[in-house]
């Protein structure tokens, strides 16, 4: 078995040999204008960042991508009160001789039981023809082991295996809440739509080792791909009201918000609006609180600017060790 070192288990002045994922690398320059390579390491622990100061070829000329594994033999030292891992020698590993599942981030929730509480809500819609529609999905094996591991996002929040669980269980608790506030919500209709808004990030992103876009997530995306895919099911649905498949995809189309968003409508029933707010809610306190976390494990009251928010976020000083 390749020798493997959780990056939570580095310490200062240890030498190593290890095999980690490369997340990020980057073209530096030293002051003497010679090049080395800087790196994002990771495994299912964390992340941690290294340099090659030496022979870093293999990163300088692209041999090693985003998404390689490699086998290091390096030392572990602090920069800027961080862990800073200076690697030696490097060896490209192939990805079959990996447990993968051992260097990829993943929700700290069970993905089990993310999927019963998910068929759960499903359950609960009672109008025949969404919950027909619902079952089309989430009773089918093969889409419900995509969703559980897919991720939220690429970069920002929940960008991790069962991700897309976590914000979906997430949003939905949003917008029943929100519905709770006020009459003449439709409960099931929205709840069908907080259940399956995100449904295809399981085709717009490739996540085996580094989560990227595939070819299908740039040119259609997620919000097309799912207005089309509820235009094949209820197809396949007899009797399925054609008024329900309007606003269902509607409340889809414009989960967004707004078109520059990448909605290609905006929100216009007031289910539409709860799913829209459900949403941002979600995806912005999770950014915020995962932004406030990397802060905090570095010692710093306030995070790095954040593109999302266009902003430094105030973190609040770091919890006492």
């Amino acid at each position: 078995m390749m020798k493997h070192i959780p990056i939570t288990n580095l310490q200062v002045s240890a030498k190593i040999e290890s095999i980690y994922l490369v997340k990020e690398v980057e073209k530096k320059f030293k002051k003497t204008g010679a090049p080395f390579a800087s790196l994002l390491l990771q495994d299912s622990t964390g992340t941690v960042t290294a340099v090659m100061w030496d022979n870093a070829e293999p990163f300088l000329n692209n041999d090693i991508r985003p998404g390689d594994f490699i086998l290091v033999k390096a030392s572990v030292g602090e920069y800027n009160k961080q862990l800073q891992v200076t690697i030696q020698e490097v060896k490209k590993i192939d990805a079959s001789l990996v447990d993968v599942q051992k260097f990829l981030p993943i929700s700290k929730r069970p993905l089990e039981e993310m999927k019963s509480e998910i068929l759960g809500y499903v359950n609960q819609v009672k109008e025949s023809h969404l919950h027909a529609l619902l079952e089309a999905l989430f009773f089918d094996e093969k889409y419900m082991e995509l969703f559980l591991r897919a991720p939220a996002a690429r970069m920002m929040h929940q960008a991790h295996i069962g991700g897309l669980a976590e914000h979906t269980l997430a949003v939905i608790k949003n917008a029943l809440t929100i519905a709770a506030n006020y009459e003449g919500i439709d409960t099931d209709l929205l709840l069908t739509a907080a259940l399956i808004h995100d449904g295809c990030k399981v085709y717009e992103y490739a996540y085996t080792t580094a989560i990227n876009n595939t070819d299908r997530g740039r040119l259609v995306g997620h919000i097309s791909m799912m207005g089309m895919m509820i235009e094949t099911l209820t197809a396949r649905i007899q009797g399925f009201p054609e008024e329900t498949k309007m606003l269902l995809q509607h409340i889809i189309l414009s989960h967004h918000g707004r078109k520059e968003y990448g909605s290609p409508k905006v929100p216009m029933t007031a289910e539409a609006l709860v799913l829209f707010y459900a949403d941002y809610i979600d995806a912005y306190l999770s950014t915020f609180f995962e932004e406030k976390r990397k802060a905090h494990k570095k010692g710093q009251k306030w995070t790095e600017w954040v593109e999302m928010f266009e902003s430094y976020l105030y973190a609040g000083e770091p919890p006492k060790k």
